[in-house]
């Protein structure tokens, strides 16, 4: 049992060590806003989330933060060409971010079932969207949030709330 005990506080020590990266302490954020998201948000790898000043973040850390401050402030220092820290109130240590560009947000139309290879995606604001890249996914949710977003390639990632998967899409 005690081995047990000290692996998990191992990794423990190693995700905080991993995701402890400085800011340095002259340094002036480039943004200072809020997040008005739901409360009691994980922010995991691959959460793209929207802050009050409009600006998208997409969660690069490889660890998960929960928290529980309701709207927190949200302070954004640049990390190289787009790279970012991000400090959020309630959470403890920075999260590398990416700021993400040319972001449509929208609902599923109706049910979401997931992907299947070929999959097509109608979105509430009448934007048709397929799936690019080989893959599955099953789900069951009705009229989720999602974030499309082009990265620095020139291609399109789906963002869909509720699904931890990110698969790139193209226009139809």
């Amino acid at each position: 049992m005690k081995s047990i005990v000290t692996i998990a506080c191992s990794l423990f020590i190693f995700n905080v060590a991993i995701s402890q990266a400085k800011i340095d302490s002259t340094a002036k954020p480039e943004e200072t806003t809020f997040y008005d998201g739901s409360s009691n948000i994980i922010f995991s790898p691959g959460t793209v989330f929207r802050t009050r000043s409009g600006h998208y973040y997409e969660i690069t850390d490889k660890a998960k933060f929960k928290n529980t401050v309701d709207h927190p402030s949200v302070a954004a220092y640049k990390q190289g060409k787009k790279n970012y820290l991000l400090i959020i109130q309630g959470i403890d240590i920075p999260i590398a971010a990416n700021k993400v560009q040319d972001v449509i947000e929208s609902n599923i139309n109706g049910d979401f079932k997931g992907w299947d290879g070929a999959s097509s995606f109608s979105l509430v604001n009448g934007d048709v969207w397929v799936q690019d890249e080989y893959g599955s996914l099953f789900a069951n949710l009705y009229r989720p949030k999602v974030f499309i977003y082009r990265i620095s390639d020139g291609t399109y990632k789906m963002k869909i709330e509720g699904v931890d998967q990110i698969i790139t899409v193209k226009r139809k």
